[in-house]
């Protein structure tokens, strides 16, 4: 008996070259990313590499996403951040309160690789460090905007 056959194959697995997005549920601010008229994804849909601005045939990588109230945030593996759906309170990232179906870069962070991003309801925060290193140490940076409000309520008694 050989040791393969003891411990199974020890070959590690290459990480993944490619990955997609996938979205489902509530859609009425376009945070799905679908276009038409579906108000509610009841199973997972794949969103096109297109929407992302990948040439057909080519995905990007995807490090992390996260979903707000109606909004969405994805970052990919070359640090850009994309974001779409609801807008009101400016948690796109666009500097505008105007929603988008469709997912876009924002422009503010292309100068960042962003490494992480995180939804509350109507706010968005990423983390992020500078592409440029300008022979200084890397330090990361937190992004944060959108909804500026902090609003709970404690019971009393």
């Amino acid at each position: 008996m050989d040791i393969d056959e003891i411990f199974g194959n020890s070959r590690v697995a290459s990480p993944p070259t490619k990955s997609a997005v996938y979205v489902w549920g509530y859609n009425q601010s376009g945070q799905t990313g679908r276009k038409g008229e579906e108000r509610n994804l009841r199973i997972p849909k794949q969103l096109p590499p297109e929407l992302f601005g990948c040439p057909a045939g080519f995905n990007h990588r995807w490090l992390d996403i996260a979903c707000g109230r109606e909004h969405t945030a994805a970052v990919a593996s070359d640090g850009l951040l994309f974001t779409w759906g609801a807008n009101e309170f400016g948690q796109l990232g666009d500097g505008t309160e105007k929603g988008r179906k469709q997912p876009k870069k924002v422009k503010q962070l292309q100068t960042e690789f962003v490494i992480s991003v995180s939804c509350g309801a109507h706010c968005t925060a990423a983390i992020a460090e500078p592409r440029e290193k300008n022979g200084t140490e890397m330090t990361r940076r937190l992004w944060v905007w959108g909804q500026n409000q902090v609003a709970f309520h404690i019971p009393s008694g």
